[in-house]
């Protein structure tokens, strides 16, 4: 299927599956079962990550840059260029945060997972866009590979990042949570 063939209102509705997608998604990792998706990977690595930091991260500023990652690669309206650049780290971020921060985390012991239920919408928007907008991802093919590598990195860097933050921020260091067990009760606090 060609872009150009269709529609700005079909466009702009594609847009707002995808932040709609993104909202409910960050809204699971807030308010999903056990803890906020932050508590999730600081108990992980053993790092106490503060609720107001964790929110305005994982929550306020992940879902601002994906909307806008989005809106740049679906309406294309910064050119082919970083609509196909923004269009590969759509895909390379959405299926990197299934994989690596629900799937993977899940099936190795780490539950509950928020986000978990919400991420499969992820891997159907990635395959939507490829079907949909095929053009603005070969426009800028390897613009598209570069953002497909850059989003998928954006998620693969997160537990191995915060480990490293437990080099910077010691008092914050705390058990970490160990596989098929409960997540330590430092984690649960309200």
């Amino acid at each position: 299927m060609d872009a150009s063939h269709i529609s700005m209102p079909f466009l702009a509705l594609i847009l707002a599956a995808d932040i709609a997608i993104t909202c409910r998604h960050s809204w699971q990792e807030w308010k999903g079962k056990g803890a906020p998706l932050w508590r999730n990977f600081g108990a992980i690595v053993g790092l106490d990550i503060s609720d107001g930091w964790g929110f305005l991260i994982f929550t306020v500023a992940l879902t601002l840059t994906m909307s806008v990652i989005g809106f740049v690669g679906i309406l294309g309206a910064l050119g082919p260029a970083c609509a196909a650049f923004a269009l590969g780290m759509l895909i390379g971020a959405r299926v990197s945060d299934t994989l690596v921060s629900h799937v993977l985390l899940h099936q190795v012991g780490y539950r509950p997972n928020p986000g978990l239920s919400s991420s499969g919408l992820y891997v159907i928007e990635a395959l939507v866009i490829v079907w949909l907008l095929p053009d603005r991802l070969t426009a800028g093919w390897d613009l598209a590979m570069a953002g497909l590598i850059a989003g998928a990195v954006m998620f693969i860097v997160v537990l191995p990042g915060l480990w490293l933050l437990r080099l910077v921020f010691p008092s914050r260091v705390r058990t970490a949570w160990t596989r098929w067990q409960s997540m330590p009760s430092w984690a649960l606090k309200k």
